[in-house]
């Protein structure tokens, strides 16, 4: 059971996950041992997996950034993962391993008349063209995508 102080390490530590024990405890109003054996049992169940940077892809050269669903067709599972599944990881590889590919942030499976949601970052609206004219259409297993473009983030 969360209670309001975890509620609150939990939301802290998403802004900001190398503050201070210190600070933090500071800030919440609660002794550091209280905070430290907290943190302590969120990570020892699964809570916190762990500690990662969250970039600025504006600060990258990123300019742009769009929501792209895909449909994908049904084929047999490749080691035992859905074909939607497989297709997903094949996209983030490549992402990260092709310079002239867009960055594409998050992968998601997901329902309704679509299988696959990707966050995807271009420097230029030329790279989200590419994206979506040459480069996805190369892969059998698209059936179908919609974008939608970001105007404005909030919050």
């Amino acid at each position: 059971m969360f209670t309001r102080i975890d509620r609150a390490i939990l939301r802290r530590l998403q802004e900001d996950g190398r503050v201070a024990y210190s600070e933090l405890a500071e800030a919440l109003g609660v002794p550091r041992a209280t905070l430290h054996r907290r943190v302590k049992a969120l990570e020892r169940e699964g809570v916190i997996r762990r500690y990662t940077a969250v970039l600025d892809p504006t600060k990258l050269g990123y300019k742009f950034l769009a929501f792209v669903l895909i449909r994908a067709r049904r084929t047999v599972p490749k080691e035992g993962e859905s074909s939607q599944v497989t297709l997903a990881r094949e996209l983030l590889e490549r992402s990260s391993a092709e310079a002239d590919f867009p960055w594409i942030e998050e992968a998601h499976i997901v329902t309704g008349p679509y299988d696959i949601l990707l966050k995807v970052w271009v420097r230029e609206w030329d790279g989200l063209t590419t994206f979506l004219t040459a480069q996805l259409p190369a892969y059998e297993d698209i059936e179908h995508t919609e974008t939608i473009l970001v105007l404005n983030r909030v919050g």
